[in-house]
């Protein structure tokens, strides 16, 4: 499988494993059921070489905000039972049937492995139903395709990767092994990190490594073969680095892909060009003695979902002040007037994105005698992530607007436009969360009034609003749903002003 290829379909799954940490993945149940919902994510078909083994591995996600009581995953069903043709082994723990997984806080993900060696003659395809249950009821359920082949072929296997506790501006190795468990060589190696924010990054610094901005990461090519059965780790001489960049929010666990896959002569060609010249030390791979394979040309990796190894970062606490960022409707009754409100990040390092602990959010309650027009596309009306409209309202005060990280001295807007009306115009307001990281609560609140330039009469300017911030009362269902889609909308329309002081 190409690399470009491999990197893509990898990116996405990190897409969707991140929509999940704000909600995009959450079934639309109602907040008051405060039921968990516990999702299985892995392969959806996995190939088998004719007479050997296959490892597979499944994350076990909480995707909700609230805990997950006697879990339970289970493989097959009354109607489709496992049969002894897969040569089905449970994981580690479990029966031929179930795994006791216990309680699972919210956002915890458990990872678990089974083994499959299908009989010669099984057939072309064998489903394994996989399914959760939270405390006997039904929760989530999928199916595996277990295909075998006896062609043989390449199949790279990335071996987990423990999460790292970093502090800000300091770096850690980070342990890279690379199998294959495949029955061909490989003619070389290419190794890729992919940082989700660019706080946390890469320390590859090896003339046989580049930044590809296509792929938004780090792209190292091993020009080494890896035999089939055999093993490759980095040596202690040329270690993967992580490092945390000293303004770096916190606390929060950043996540950070791994991969590995084998590649060809043409892109080894296209890749010796773009590092000719290069600087530094060249980065190896330190190999394990094995047997040997013919390599075949151009053979895709068996299955590529288990190229990559995913981990956090975890770092510490950071101070940043969240300052709310009020505005005046200012215009004439009968006109139609715009207004930026939204949230200054006064530092001294940037506010953490949104997690399952702390969904970040400006709630703007308008003045009255305006008639909304329009609303800014990061916003929803309601009061909070758990107490939104799942209409789009323009006729309501209330208004949700989602934040992700605000870098520090940066502003994140939302606008607003509304025809001013005439008579009285009771001031409205601008409230920040600022979270755990925001210890200043004194500007966490600003006014949101009406000026009238001509006819009429408004509030004019109005006096500081003081108070404590809206909380986020995390909660499941729709209300985090939709918190979700207004992160994702965030996500692609936001402006973010840098402000040089």
């Amino acid at each position: 499988m190409r690399l470009r290829t491999l990197f893509h379909r990898l990116a996405l799954s990190a897409l969707v494993s991140g929509l999940a940490v704000t909600g995009l993945a959450l079934p639309a149940q109602a907040a008051e059921e405060e039921f968990p919902f516990v999702a299985v994510l892995g392969p959806e078909t996995v190939t088998v070489i004719s007479g050997q083994s296959k490892t597979v591995e499944l994350d076990i996600y909480n995707l909700t905000t609230i805990a997950a009581k006697d879990v339970v995953l289970s493989f097959g069903t009354k109607a489709k039972p496992i049969g002894a043709d897969l040569g089905f082994t449970p994981p580690e723990g479990c029966d031929q049937t179930t795994c006791d997984l216990g309680d699972v806080k919210p956002g915890e993900r458990r990872k678990v492995k089974f083994s499959v060696k299908p009989v010669a003659g099984a057939g072309p395809a064998i489903h394994v139903p996989v399914a959760t249950w939270v405390g006997g009821l039904p929760s989530f359920e999928t199916s595996i395709a277990v295909v075998q082949t006896a062609k043989g072929g390449v199949d790279l296997e990335v071996s987990d990767i423990a999460n790292l506790k970093v502090g800000r501006g300091k770096s850690a190795n980070v342990p890279f092994e690379v199998r294959n468990t495949g029955n061909r060589d490989v003619e070389a190696v290419g190794l890729f990190v992919f940082t989700a924010y660019s706080d946390v990054v890469p320390v590859l610094n090896y003339r046989n490594c580049l930044v590809d901005d296509e792929l938004g990461g780090v792209i190292c090519v091993i020009d080494e073969p890896l035999a089939g059965g055999g093993t490759f780790t980095l040596p202690e001489s040329a270690p993967l680095r992580i490092k945390v960049k000293p303004d770096a929010p916190g606390p929060y666990e950043y996540p950070v892909i791994v991969g590995a896959v084998g590649l060809s002569g043409d892109y080894l060609d296209d890749f010796a060009r773009k590092t000719a010249g290069a600087a530094g030390a060249e980065l190896k791979l330190q190999s394990v003695p094995t047997a040997s394979a013919d390599e075949p040309a151009g053979i895709d990796d068996l299955n590529p979902d288990d190229n990559l190894a995913d981990f956090t970062v975890a770092v510490p606490k950071s101070a940043a002040d969240s300052k709310a960022i009020g505005g005046v409707f200012e215009g004439s009754a009968g006109q139609t007037v715009s207004v930026e409100v939204g949230v200054q990040n006064l530092g001294p390092t940037g506010t953490v994105p949104a997690s399952f602990q702390w969904f970040p959010y400006v709630h703007v309650t308008m003045p009255t005698g305006v008639a909304l027009s329009e609303i800014d596309e990061s916003c929803l009306a309601g009061t909070s992530p758990t107490e939104l409209s799942d209409i789009e309202s323009l006729d309501g005060r209330d208004y949700v607007c989602a934040l992700d990280g605000v870098a520090k001295n940066a502003k994140a807007t939302f606008t607003f436009t509304g025809e001013i009306s005439e008579g009285e115009h009771a001031p409205g307001t601008v409230t920040v969360d600022g979270g755990v990281q925001d210890a200043k609560s004194g500007n966490d609140t600003a006014a949101l009034t009406v000026k009238l330039t001509s006819g009429g009469e408004g509030a004019g300017e109005a006096l500081p609003i003081t108070g404590a911030p809206a909380g986020l009362l995390a909660g499941g269902g729709v209300a985090l749903l939709l918190a979700g889609v207004i992160a994702y909308r965030m996500a692609r329309r936001r402006r973010i002003i840098t402000v040089v002081e």
